[in-house]
């Protein structure tokens, strides 16, 4: 990254954003790990699975690092990012298939069908309502029986209390990785920059989640966890 520089080339971006994730998401690797421990399936299965929006492949890395026959399938609309996610997930090429889609294309699940599970973490809030709704209908096609649903992102509290708390936590969350020379002030100021980050989101309320989810078809639909503004959902498809 160029010191000198007030403006992000697309590389500086790419590494800014995969070196700051982790600390401008609270409970990022915590909410990756309980995503993954809902996956029941064995580890020995030849499962398929898809993530949406993997970005660096963080929760694409342990997937298949949990089931190492598993094929994956990491789509991304940013060819740098998801260039940077096949390089980092050391695998077979054939497990980690990298897909440069848009979600909001109607047209972003072609090629993909008899999926065991559709994951997605931290993205799916960038689609309108429209758009997210529908993307929960094309996903149940594509998941065969007893497959699962796993997303995790930003969701809006009725309670304000609860989003001013979060607010609190995500700035503190900064301010301790500043303090401990895990980021510096010109990288956070450099992220204000950002493209991706800065795209307009579209946090809807749990429960408006959850009735997608079952319009769509899915039962078994659970919050197994959660943090404040954000949650963790689970679906299945009987």
């Amino acid at each position: 990254m160029k010191s000198e520089s007030n403006n992000l080339n697309s590389a500086e971006e790419i590494d800014l954003l995969e070196s700051l994730y982790e600390f401008i998401i609270p409970k990022f690797r915590e909410a990756h790990d309980i995503m993954v421990s809902m996956l029941d399936f064995k580890q020995t299965e030849e499962i398929r699975v898809a993530d949406l929006g993997c970005g660096f492949g963080e929760l694409s890395g342990r997937v298949l690092g949990n089931f190492p026959n598993a094929v994956l399938f990491g789509l991304d609309k940013h060819p740098g990012i998801l260039s940077r996610a096949a390089e980092k997930i050391k695998t077979d090429p054939l497990q980690f298939i990298p897909y440069n889609r848009d979600l909001s294309d109607p047209t972003w699940f072609s090629e993909l069908d008899s999926l065991h599970a559709v994951i997605s973490s931290f993205t799916l809030d960038y689609l309108n309502f429209e758009k997210h709704e529908q993307l929960i209908h094309d996903s149940f096609g594509l998941i065969v029986p007893q497959g699962r649903w796993i997303s995790c992102e930003f969701f809006r509290a009725r309670d304000q209390r609860i989003n001013r708390v979060f607010h609190d936590i995500e700035v503190a969350l900064i301010q301790n990785a500043l303090n401990n020379g895990q980021v510096t002030k010109e990288q956070i100021e450099l992220l204000t920059q950002s493209t991706v980050l800065r795209q307009d989101h579209f946090v809807c309320q749990v429960d408006q989640k959850i009735e997608w989810l079952q319009q769509a078809g899915f039962k078994n639909i659970e919050v197994p966890w959660r943090f404040l503004n954000i949650a963790i959902i689970s679906a299945v498809r009987e």
